[in-house]
């Protein structure tokens, strides 16, 4: 069974939407960032890095959210992560696009009008939060384009670049960013945002994130 240690931000979300979008059997850990818990010597024994979210599986441990994507799909022999190497390397290329493009961008907007104030790190930083829209924006052009011949990101299939990519764009909502100039990007996060999976993932880590964030 895997066991997922991870906190209620983007990164441990996406490996946790996989998770159950592809049915694995797993068990997740929270870990308070804010309280230092990945800094803890029990903690780093397991990664050296100190980051969530980390997979345990069969005593040995991996992390960065995209690896343990690829990795439990890839386990778990999921049709939502291709067997087709062409095929996979597309799914592959949306999930690099959101990790370094728009969700990077929507990400540090999340953490300037979100995270930084409530870890008492000081005030948000309009100029980066700006910047952030601006790049955000050109980057979902890109989306809105690839968006015009699928409903879906990769290979006219649903598939795990689907629910990783949500992690990143249901940010939107939250720091105020305007999906409406994207209609096709805005439809298909609401159909991938209403589905089970996501909403199981929700009930189950809202708790931690409202005791954070409130």
């Amino acid at each position: 069974m895997f066991r997922l240690h991870g906190f209620f931000t983007q990164n441990t979300l996406k490996t946790l939407y996989v998770l159950e979008e592809i049915g694995a059997e797993y068990e997740y850990r929270f870990v308070d960032l804010l309280r230092g818990e990945n800094r803890t010597e029990g903690f780093r024994v397991m990664t050296p890095t100190g980051k969530v979210p980390l997979l345990e599986y069969d005593g040995r441990y991996l992390f960065e959210s995209g690896a343990i994507c690829r990795f439990v799909a890839g386990e778990q022999q999921s049709p939502l992560y291709p067997a087709d190497r062409m095929q996979r390397a597309v799914v592959d290329q949306w999930m690099t696009y959101f990790s370094n493009h728009p969700g990077r961008w929507l990400t540090q907007l999340y953490w300037e009008k979100k995270m930084k104030p409530a870890a008492g790190l000081g005030e948000t930083d309009e100029k980066s939060c700006a910047e952030s829209v601006r790049y955000a924006t050109a980057a979902l052009k890109a989306v809105e384009r690839g968006l015009q011949a699928s409903e879906w990101l990769a290979n006219d299939t649903f598939s795990i670049a689907e629910p990783f990519a949500l992690a990143y764009l249901e940010q939107a909502p939250v720091v105020d960013f305007d999906l409406s100039d994207f209609p096709r990007v805005e439809q298909w996060y609401e159909r991938v945002s209403a589905r089970e999976a996501p909403a199981r993932v929700r009930d189950m880590v809202s708790p931690y994130r409202d005791a954070v964030i409130n």
